[in-house]
């Protein structure tokens, strides 16, 4: 802008220009009321106005969460937390609020309980330089963002609870929608996207009836919603959070309310069961049963897979895809015997070809199997039938990516307890998506570069047109489900075969064996 003060609904912003002069970032900007005291899990509220002129060159905190470790792959370095976390950061290069730039949407991951819009790595400046409008969104995480509870339940007119998280993101795309003209965005050309629970957020946001018409275009990077018994149903969840509360001595919500934040994060839950994902100095992992996005009856009102099977989701472009080596920091199956246990304890009847699937004859080949059980089901899988789906279903386009370039990493161990190559990791295309390579003090090559450039080519493209393909561009073609393609971003990029198919197709496999036996 050629102004760094722009007005929105809530008052005046003033935002701070790149060393170069041709991009304006706002930062923190609250799209939301803070989530507090008796607002917390509660449906986002408009934010208040304010009078003056509001500084906006720097970034809010981000919602309360555990602590990476230092050495983690996406660690870059502490920053200010806050319950009061609904915040969001714009970049845009345009000149005149009359432009209609593109408008692009991030939504971090981090498994819906840590992450941030403000990490490196996500900037826009040079996204902003390449003609789009880019936001970052910051939204309530862990227990914070996703509790239900059977009071909650009853203070709410849909008579749900929980995904506050999912709520705050429509929030955001409802102050998007609102104000980004004032920034030379168009709110009627909007692309949502985002990676790992990020891309999840897509996949649930394209399925949810709320997010009717917010967006026109949908990016999901490794992640999704589909599997049949991913999401909890609302009489479950409310059931674990009452059970939580009363094991935190709370007898009712108020009381519940009057908790500090950070006990409520971070207290293990009654049956000690967590998903252990991240180290911490303060809590272990995951709590599905009272941290996760859930079926509510208001912004899901069925399972994701079922509205796309019914050609009910909200049907727009979506390019989506997954990176060569998803599973390769995540936790290992120990030794082959637990291998072969959990074959037969989790998938039954289908044991023998799971074990054929995913093959070990002895503990180190157990845990590298067990890496890509965890990277071939939570992420490939996901987007694969994201995209099968969409283009079965959905009249726009869809376009379907492998991202199999490895960054040049230094070797160093995902725990800092040794040395193994990780390869092509999850979050690995990132950096190259939003030409932020620079963002880790890497030895970058020619050729990442020239990757990046082409990269983020092709997702300003579709965020422009719903297509990727431009000039000087190999062409991507669209996804077809019978005859599938993908394009492999590798040493080189070009369309091919979709890799480890036979894989794809047991997941599937397995998923309908669910469904078939939650029916019986």
């Amino acid at each position: 802008m050629t102004n760094d003060t722009v007005r929105v609904e809530s008052g005046l912003l003033a935002g701070a220009r790149s060393a170069d002069g041709t991009v304006c970032s706002f930062k923190g900007v609250p799209y939301a009321e803070p989530p507090v005291g008796p607002l917390r899990w509660k449906p986002p509220q408009p934010p208040q106005p304010w009078n003056g002129i509001r500084p906006a060159t720097a970034f809010g905190p981000r919602s309360i969460q555990p602590n990476r470790p230092t050495h983690a792959v996406g660690y870059f370095g502490p920053e200010p937390e806050s319950e009061d976390c609904l915040t969001l950061n714009i970049w845009t290069a345009a000149r005149a609020p009359d432009e209609k730039r593109p408008v692009m949407v991030w939504f971090h991951g981090g498994a819906f309980l840590v992450g941030s819009g403000s990490l490196p790595i996500f900037h826009g400046d040079t996204l902003a330089r390449r003609g789009v409008v880019l936001v970052t969104v910051n939204y309530r995480l862990g227990r914070l963002g996703f509790l239900a509870h059977p009071e909650l339940s009853a203070e709410q007119s849909y008579r749900g609870s929980g995904n506050y998280g999912h709520l705050d993101q429509l929030e955001a795309l409802r102050w998007i929608k609102a104000n980004i003209a004032a920034f030379g965005g168009d709110p009627g050309c909007v692309t949502i996207f985002g990676q790992s629970a990020g891309s999840s957020t897509v996949n649930t946001l394209m399925a949810s009836p709320l997010a009717k018409g917010i967006f026109q275009r949908a990016i999901g990077q490794s992640g999704g919603s589909f599997f049949t018994h991913a999401l909890p149903q609302i009489n479950v969840a409310e059931k674990s959070g009452l059970k939580f509360a009363r094991a935190l001595g709370a007898r009712s919500i108020d009381e519940l309310r009057a908790k500090p934040a950070c006990e409520i994060q971070f207290a293990r839950p009654p049956d000690n069961k967590l998903i252990e994902f991240y180290d911490s100095n303060d809590a272990g992992g995951i709590d599905r049963a009272t941290a996760w996005p859930i079926i509510d009856g208001h912004l899901l009102k069925e399972r994701v897979f079922e509205t796309f099977a019914r050609g009910a989701q909200n049907d727009v472009p979506l390019l989506t895809g997954a990176t060569a080596d998803e599973g390769s920091t995540q936790p290992p199956i120990p030794t082959l015997a637990e291998h072969k246990r959990r074959a037969v304890a989790e998938y039954g009847d289908m044991a023998a070809a799971f074990l054929k699937a995913f093959p070990a004859n002895s503990d180190t080949e157990a845990q590298q199997t067990g890496r890509r059980i965890i990277g071939t089901r939570v992420f490939n899988w996901e987007n694969w039938t994201w995209a099968s789906m969409q283009a079965e279903t959905g009249r726009s386009g869809v376009y379907f990516y492998h991202f199999n370039h490895a960054p040049p990493k230094p070797i160093i161990g995902d725990r800092g307890d040794l040395s193994r190559d990780i390869g092509v990791f999850h979050t690995a295309e990132i950096p190259y998506v939003f030409q932020t390579l620079d963002a880790r003090s890497w030895p970058w090559r020619d050729e990442d570069r020239a990757l990046s450039n082409r990269m983020a080519a092709y997702w300003t493209n579709f965020a422009a047109s719903g297509n990727p393909n431009g000039p000087e561009l190999p062409a991507w073609p669209r996804f077809d489900p019978q005859q599938p393609t993908t394009l492999h971003f590798s040493d080189g990029i070009q369309a091919g075969a979709v890799p480890d198919i036979a894989t794809l197709q047991f997941w599937t496999a397995f998923d309908q064996q669910i469904r078939r036996d939650a029916a019986a």
